[in-house]
């Protein structure tokens, strides 16, 4: 399964993500050999996967000089393999989405609060008038914005369940998980190639979800 090069993160990677990569598994980040081989793709997943670069990342006592790209590709593709999710684009989309939407840098520091929050009703409104592109597009807003609110802000919609009455995590998880269906079906997700990857995160939506309510704690703060 291929994901457009929106949704992916091993395309984005720079230049300080293979030199960090370099130091954890070769303690040189200058080594050419290192460099050459990881140039295939099928190489760089492999070493991806090695669980020093996982606890390379978790262990770190200063600020990660790495790309968003990377940072959460290593993990979410280690989050989902821990839930036995293997497919390496459902972890290429995801980090994808995490890259874009969570701050991680110190000016940005994670309190909690989602940025550019969307309310469902507002959606909603909004999808009843879409047609074509626009109204795939929206779907796939939605969707996204509501796995990362449910995935990685819980406490966030906890919080608004108990002191507003808002709608919980189930009504959230839902709306995301409807939202990815409705977008699978348009004809333009076949079109931009995201049919399969849409049809995963609908099937696996809530393994998914909890897979990054555990990575959620783990979150650390981006050099620059």
């Amino acid at each position: 399964m291929e994901v457009p090069l929106l949704y992916t993160c091993t395309a984005r990677f720079e230049e300080r993500d293979l030199l960090f990569l370099a130091s954890v598994i070769t303690g040189d980040q200058s080594d050419q050999s290192f460099r050459r081989f990881v140039l295939e793709r099928e190489e760089l997943l492999l070493v991806l996967d090695d669980e020093r670069v996982f606890r390379a990342i978790l262990d770190s006592c200063t600020l990660l000089n790495v790309s968003p790209w990377f940072y959460f590709y290593v993990l979410v593709r280690h989050s989902l393999k821990r839930s036995s999710l293997e497919e390496v684009a459902l972890a290429e989309y995801l980090g994808a989405v995490l890259a874009e939407r969570v701050p991680v840098g110190p000016a940005d520091a994670l309190k909690g609060i989602p940025s550019g929050f969307v309310h469902s009703v507002d959606f909603l409104g909004i999808l009843d008038q879409a047609t074509g592109d626009t109204r795939y597009e929206l779907l796939v807003a939605a969707g996204n914005q509501f796995l990362v609110l449910t995935g990685i802000f819980p406490d966030y919609i906890r919080q608004r369940a108990e002191r507003h009455g808002a709608p919980g995590l189930a009504y959230y998880e839902s709306f995301a998980r409807s939202s990815f269906h409705q977008a699978r079906d348009c004809p333009v997700a076949r079109k931009r190639g995201t049919s399969e990857v849409l049809d995963t995160l609908m099937q696996v939506l809530p393994e998914a979800r909890r897979s990054l309510n555990r990575l959620a704690d783990s979150l650390v703060f981006l050099a620059s």
